[in-house]
């Protein structure tokens, strides 16, 4: 039983006492009472309690009768309840006495508790008395404490839900509407009074691929539910919202409301399909991009960085290095880890830092016709002219597979682009080949000239020999110039064969120099007066300081050298 109910039930067995009662009776009345009952005459003193009355205020029941009631107040209301006795005892009737006061007992021990006095005048043998009733209210304030501390909890939380910019409705166990705050108002455009008992589906148009079952569902198997749901507002405008549910029950696990979150993130799923449709087009655009490169039949890749990152790479490129570079991986360590060694084309060793691919990545140089041989695993060598060009990287980039890209060494909100290079290796094994039969062909048709040229040139020489010296028959002018046309041109073919022959053992690496010290300003002065008697349409000077000039030079090399040079002047 409630500390309200007993009081009720107090005051309702005082009104049940008759107004005249004999000293038995009220011996009774207190003896079988579960109530605290105190009888008190008018001048305040006690007459008779009962043992709830003395437990109540901590007293032996023989203690109580004689004593004042204001000993049972504390003393800061003793003297404001003599004037309230007082003024009860020139009216007496039943009534609550401290209605609308706060009352207060004071145990023996001096606790104080506060207390409910119900209050009903009866005559003993002719004496006014007054039957007093005491209830003990401690537990009854404390809940009504614990109360207006929740109705101010409550208060606030309103205020707080009030203030946040989501839109949070309570809605009954049948989706009623039962509390809509700001924030779902100034979302959906319609006011709390307006919404109140209205289905929330109904009203905003629920609409979620799964079925509105399946919220239901969660929620009565887990109680809570998030996802995303469609809604439609009172202006007609569809937004897509982010909602969080969860079920609220009582205090016997009942059902009690559903407590609904939704934030707006229509904004999002626009930029999200602005984004999502771009990146389709842009996976569209590399695809392509990817087709074109994997059909040429030159190996073409990306390297980012000082230690050249592979980026990207099309389906040519592992034949060419005939190994997997993998994405990101530094150029060192994929040549050591497959073995391949890079050299020139004259078969010595190229250390990294002169690649034509690191020559582009790190000093932005462009190196194009740039001949390397590429010694794979197995030993085989391929020949390859590499063009590397420099380019300028944005700090964001996407791969070819439509893989975002940062360079993982920067910090992407602040990262300055990277140095990039493209380059393309071509095999030229074939051309390498051509070009070999090529100088073996020209090696033997210029040996092969030389035999019939050196007849020629010695028949020549011997004829204008003998008639210079009187042997023979004595030749006519134009047949001796005839003669000397043939010697000067067999010289000048047989120059070209040797010029030839030069040419391949240069391409082969088997030229060798002659070096001797020679007298570079009488070797020009000859060539000059030789070149001079070629030509009458020009005049070759020669002007130096230097009577001689010896230097330690290939005499032979450099005569053919300036010999074309002085040819090429004249013809051109």
């Amino acid at each position: 039983m409630s500390q309200q109910q007993q009081g009720e039930r107090n005051t309702a067995s005082l009104l049940s006492l008759p107004r005249n009662v004999t000293a038995t009776g009220l011996t009774e009345l207190l003896a079988f009472s579960p109530d605290t009952l105190i009888v008190i005459d008018q001048s305040g003193t006690i007459i008779q309690a009962n043992e709830q009355a003395a437990s109540l205020f901590g007293y032996a029941l023989s203690d109580l009768q004689g004593k004042l009631l204001e000993q049972l107040l504390p003393e800061r209301l003793r003297s404001m309840h003599v004037a309230h006795r007082k003024h009860y005892f020139t009216t007496p009737r039943t009534r609550a006495m401290g209605a609308g006061l706060d009352l207060y007992g004071r145990c023996q021990d001096g606790r104080e508790f506060p207390v409910d006095i119900s209050l009903r005048p009866v005559l003993l043998d002719d004496t006014l008395l007054t039957l007093a009733a005491v209830r003990d209210m401690s537990e009854q304030r404390r809940i009504e404490r614990e109360r207006l501390q929740q109705a101010e909890r409550l208060r606030l939380q309103a205020q707080l839900i009030d203030l946040s910019h989501d839109a949070i409705l309570v809605r009954s166990p049948t989706n009623r509407v039962i509390f809509w705050n700001r924030g779902a108002r100034e979302l959906y455009g319609w006011t709390q009074e307006e919404t109140l008992g209205r289905i929330t589906h109904h009203l905003l148009q629920t609409s979620i691929s799964a079925g509105l079952t399946q919220i239901d569902e969660e929620l009565e198997r887990t109680g809570s539910w998030e996802g995303e749901l469609v809604h439609t507002c009172r202006d007609g405008r569809v937004v897509v919202v982010e909602s969080r549910q969860a079920l609220m029950h009582d205090e016997h696990n009942h059902p009690m409301a559903i407590l609904e979150i939704n934030r707006d993130i229509t904004p999002r799923r626009h930029l999200e399909q602005i984004a999502e449709t771009a990146h389709a087009q842009t996976e569209a655009r590399l695809s392509i991009l990817q087709q074109i490169l994997d059909a040429l039949p030159s190996s073409v890749y990306l390297v980012y960085g000082p230690e050249a990152r592979l980026l990207l790479a099309n389906r040519a490129a592992e034949s060419v290095w005939r190994a997997h570079w993998r994405v990101d991986q530094p150029m060192r360590e994929f040549l050591n880890t497959h073995g391949i060694s890079v050299f020139t084309a004259q078969g010595r060793p190229l250390p990294l830092e002169s690649f034509a691919t690191l020559r582009a990545v790190r000093d932005r140089e462009t190196v194009l016709h740039h001949q390397e041989t590429i010694r794979h695993s197995d030993g085989t060598r391929m020949p390859v002219l590499v063009n590397a060009v420099a380019l300028e990287m944005p700090v964001r980039w996407a791969s070819l597979q439509g893989k975002a890209f940062v360079p993982p060494t920067q910090d992407a909100d602040v990262a300055s682009p990277q140095p990039v290079a493209l380059v393309v290796h071509q095999d030229v094994s074939a051309l390498k080949e051509a070009e070999t039969l090529k100088d073996e062909f020209i090696g033997v048709a210029a040996h092969e000239l030389r035999n019939p040229l050196g007849a020629l040139k010695g028949f020549a020489d011997m004829l204008l020999y003998q008639t210079a010296h009187g042997r023979g028959t004595e030749l006519a002018s134009w047949q001796r110039e005839a003669i000397e046309e043939i010697e000067q041109a067999t010289t000048r073919l047989d120059k070209l064969t040797e010029d030839l022959l030069d040419v391949t053992r240069l391409q082969a690496g088997r030229l060798v120099l002659s070096r001797k010290p020679t007298d570079l300003v009488g070797l020009v002065r000859h060539l000059v007066t030789q070149t001079q008697m070629t030509t009458q349409q020009h005049t070759i000077s020669f002007e130096t300081p230097y009577n001689t000039l010896f230097i330690e030079i290939d005499r032979t090399r450099i005569e053919q050298v300036l010999d074309n040079l002085l040819g090429n002047a004249v013809k051109y």
